[in-house]
């Protein structure tokens, strides 16, 4: 899903869908952005994931497998990056908006393969965006001690049933010793993108001269 700034663009922010999500769900959320000299552009996991609810089954999308095995995850980690990379540079000929413009957002298992692909690939990144999820730190020790990183920004709720504030912590104490320039921001929106994560997220894209 592509939902272009109507104009010259001065950046692009690339989001990333939660499991058994899709681009559409996210670039929904993300509407508060439009007509704010920004490209929009979300994609659907390359994975097939069934959701099963009180109404029935229905078809979304993951962005890699994760069944536990630390290895098999990175693996996994590892292909879904060669698709994300595809995509990321295809945005970046066919909009203009150079690396320096471009953000990388990941909302839960999309916020992993976020803070995984930009902290390896900050040459094409000027931005992350980590939302209710931590920085794989442990699969990123040789990227962190270079130290040349994109700025960060989690977003998080204390509260989140799914990841704790601590790993959120520890994600944030681990790049400010690599140096990088990293905020964090809490909310109270639970395990979601809501409206005080979007509003931390405007604030934060205004500041860096990324929206207009």
């Amino acid at each position: 899903m592509w939902s272009g700034a109507g104009g010259a663009a001065r950046s692009c922010l690339i989001a990333l869908h939660g499991l058994g999500q899709n681009g559409s769900s996210i670039l929904h959320k993300l509407n508060p952005l439009h007509d704010r000299g920004i490209h929009l552009v979300a994609p659907d996991g390359p994975h097939r994931h069934e959701v099963r609810g009180p109404d029935g089954i229905r078809e979304g999308h993951a962005w890699y497998i994760y069944t536990g095995d630390q290895q098999h995850f990175l693996a996994s980690l590892l292909e879904s990056e060669q698709d994300l990379l595809g995509i990321v540079k295809t945005v970046q000929q066919e909009s203009g908006v150079k690396p320096e413009g471009t953000v990388l957002l990941g909302f839960s298992q999309g916020g992993y393969l976020a803070g995984f692909v930009a902290c390896r690939h900050p040459e094409l990144f000027g931005g992350c965006v980590i939302s209710s999820a931590r920085l794989k730190h442990e699969f990123l020790t040789d990227e962190i001690a270079r130290g040349d990183l994109p700025r960060m920004l989690f977003l998080h709720d204390k509260a989140d049933p799914l990841t704790g504030p601590d790993p959120v912590l520890q994600s944030v104490d681990h790049l400010e010793k690599a140096s990088a320039q990293v905020e964090l921001c809490w909310h109270q929106d639970g395990h979601r993108l809501g409206d005080g994560a979007i509003s931390s997220l405007q604030d934060w894209l205004q500041r860096n001269r990324l929206i207009d």
